[in-house]
């Protein structure tokens, strides 16, 4: 048995989903897990309900903004817990975890450390090209820490071993299929939706403009499934978007199912979990070609890659008038999760990353070759 510690501070959508999914089934394996997370906004008022019995969760206040001072007192917290602690594996996951874990591994070295970014800050268009050289000089300083990356996606490895360092590890997010509710495919109106915040990385704009160039009231409706920034959602309520405000991942889960076609907007992604998902559920998918979506889309194959409203509204206007090509579409889409993207598979991927035994295999801890 291994302790195993989980840092985080993005601690809401994919990647709280990604987090909880390694902790229970780490936890269900014999080992022992902490989880020391912070609270954002998007974090869901029910989070503790996520975790299996047995984790423990430390709350631990990083900020989620460049702050030298809040930083360093989030910093010299984590050292303290960690050495309270004693793991074997520390896994950090996103920007402010990662950076603030990076640092400390140059001074506690007792753990195997590892990171998960989640999204590479410095792919993040939206936050300007000046931004961006500025994360990218952080993460070339920051690269040379002892500590392993752990990518979401080829596409994330990729970006990694060129920009940053050839130590990394594929371990690719993944879905538990048997929580997701199968679309059935509706009769009459075509609903085509997204899941997820409404924020800058998800693009709401581009999504009001293909709703205000596709939607016909009783024919074909678009979805947001989830809330956040008001500018957004005012934006996606002006084209006629239904807009549903924040709901649980099991309600989320039940919505997208009334869905006849997923599309996703995002600017950036790192591997995009609500994208896992809609294939998972057999929906057509057709998102933004960007690293992450095209990792899971194959164009033309299981779903569709888009790079501009025009393409989007292409795609979704034949894809609404022909539901045989969505059945299928969204058959082949399942199939390619099912047998790529399960949570066996990535634990299987996770635990050898770690080094350590992937389950109670034994009564002894043992390692893969290390």
């Amino acid at each position: 048995m291994s302790h195993i510690a989980h840092v985080v501070e993005s601690f809401g959508a994919g990647t709280l989903s990604m987090v909880t999914a390694m902790a229970n089934r780490q936890i269900a394996d014999h080992h022992q897990v902490t989880v020391i997370h912070s609270v954002r906004e998007e974090t869901p008022a029910n989070w503790r309900e996520l975790f299996a019995d047995g984790i423990e969760l430390i709350q631990l206040p990083m900020t989620r903004a460049i702050s030298p001072l809040a930083d360093f007192k989030a910093g010299r917290m984590l050292h303290n817990t960690l050495k309270a602690l004693q793991p074997d594996v520390v896994h950090l996951h996103s920007s402010k975890a990662g950076a603030l874990g990076r640092i400390l591994s140059w001074i506690y070295r007792g753990p195997r450390w590892f990171f998960s970014p989640h999204g590479l800050s410095f792919l993040q268009r939206a936050e300007g090209r000046l931004k961006n050289t500025i994360f990218l000089v952080i993460e070339k300083l920051l690269a040379g820490s002892p500590v392993t990356f752990i990518a979401c996606s080829p596409g994330e490895a990729k970006e990694i071993r060129t920009h940053l360092s050839s130590n990394v590890q594929e371990v690719h997010n993944a879905v538990d299929l048997g929580a997701i509710t199968p679309a059935p495919g509706n009769h009459g109106v075509v609903r085509i939706g997204t899941v997820g915040r409404v924020t800058l990385a998800r693009n709401p704009e581009l999504f009001a403009e293909i709703a205000a160039a596709l939607g016909k009231p009783g024919e074909i409706e678009f979805v947001w499934i989830g809330g956040g920034d008001e500018s957004g959602e005012m934006a996606l309520r002006d084209a006629h978007v239904a807009v549903t405000g924040w709901v649980d991942r099991k309600s989320a889960l039940a919505r997208m199912a009334e869905l006849d076609i997923y599309i996703q907007t995002s600017r950036w992604e790192g591997m995009p979990v609500a994208v896992l998902e809609a294939m998972g559920a057999g929906l057509p998918v057709i998102a933004t070609n960007v690293i992450g979506n095209r990792d899971l889309v194959k164009d033309g194959d299981n779903g569709y890659l888009a790079s501009s409203a025009t393409d989007f509204t292409a795609r979704l206007a034949l894809l609404a008038q022909d539901k045989h090509a969505r059945v299928a579409l969204g058959g082949r889409a399942r199939q390619f999760v099912q047998e790529n993207y399960s949570l066996d598979v990535m634990m299987t991927a996770l635990y050898k990353a770690y080094g350590i035994a992937p389950a109670a295999e034994t009564e002894n801890p043992s390692t893969y070759g290390a």
